[in-house]
This record gives C-alpha cells, sequence and structure tokens, in this order.
C-alpha cells in the first residue's frame, strides 16, 4: 500500500485507489461467463470485502468516524470535518431558503386583507378594527399607498 508523506492524526493517510492497484487485473468478459461461481461483479465484491477487513480503507474511515466522537475539533479527520460543515451550510441555507418562502406567503396575504373587513363595528374586534381601518382609507386617499397596505403594515 502507498503512503503520503503527511500522516494525518497519526494515521497513514490511505486511498480508496491503493486498494483497487492491489487486486488482480479484471479479466475480459468472455473469461467471466465461462467460469462457474465467477461474474461481472466478482472483482468489486473481492474489493469491497478486502476494504472492510482490518487496515483496509473503509476500515480505516469507519475508525475514524468512531474515534471522533471522542476527540476534539483539531484531531478529526479533515475529510469529517468537511462533511459536518457541508452539512451545516447546507441546513442553514434550506432554513432561510424556507423562512423566506414563509415571510413572502404571509405579507402576500397581509396585502390581499380587503380595508373593511372589520365588520360593521360591532363587538369586541370592530371596536378596535373598524375605526383603525376607516381611518386608515381617509388618510389613503392622500397617499399612493392602498388602505389594506397601511393596515398591513
Amino acid at each position: 500500500m502507498t503512503h503520503s508523506d503527511n500522516p494525518v492524526n497519526g494515521q497513514d493517510n490511505s486511498s480508496f485507489l491503493d486498494l483497487l492497484n492491489r487486486l488482480p487485473p479484471v479479466p475480459p468478459a468472455p473469461e467471466l461467463d465461462a467460469k462457474p461461481g465467477t461474474g461481472r461483479l466478482a472483482w468489486l465484491r473481492a474489493a469491497w470485502k478486502e476494504s472492510w477487513e482490518e487496515g483496509g480503507f473503509l476500515y480505516q474511515r469507519w475508525e475514524e468516524v468512531f474515534q471522533a466522537r471522542h476527540s476534539s475539533w483539531h484531531e478529526v479527520a479533515s475529510w469529517i470535518k468537511a462533511v459536518a460543515l457541508f452539512g451545516g451550510l447546507s441546513l442553514i441555507v434550506l432554513m432561510l431558503d424556507t423562512a423566506g418562502d414563509v415571510v413572502s406567503a404571509a405579507l402576500k396575504g397581509l396585502s390581499a386583507v380587503p380595508a373593511t373587513s372589520g365588520g360593521d363595528g360591532g363587538g369586541l374586534w370592530g371596536t378596535v378594527d373598524h375605526p383603525v381601518r376607516v381611518f386608515l382609507a381617509d388618510q389613503a386617499a392622500h397617499l399612493s399607498v392602498a388602505p389594506a397596505a397601511l393596515f398591513a403594515f
């Protein structure tokens, strides 16, 4: 297995491609079909099995994930940091997009409120709402703003 010059967290930094380079070459297709028990995916199955054995590429990544729970941020493998930061940023962008949609829908709903929806002025809500709407309708005559927009804001 090839080794990099800079070990990460005291461990060798191997690559999955190193594992693939150690496996025997894939035989041509007619030979694969001629032998019983072999198929086109036998080579890939062997690579998968070897990568999960102790010291294999996927085994080492799993160990890094397991050790990350007990390590500080500076001791965690770089790929775990990248995945965590990308996931966090994606979540923030998703929440901001959703919040924008909610605010947009609320503003559209508020701007569509008719100016005289307070009813005839009866009841508790009409006692508060009706005079405000009448005042805003009178003032909006002098402005380029609709009474419903004034009431919404």
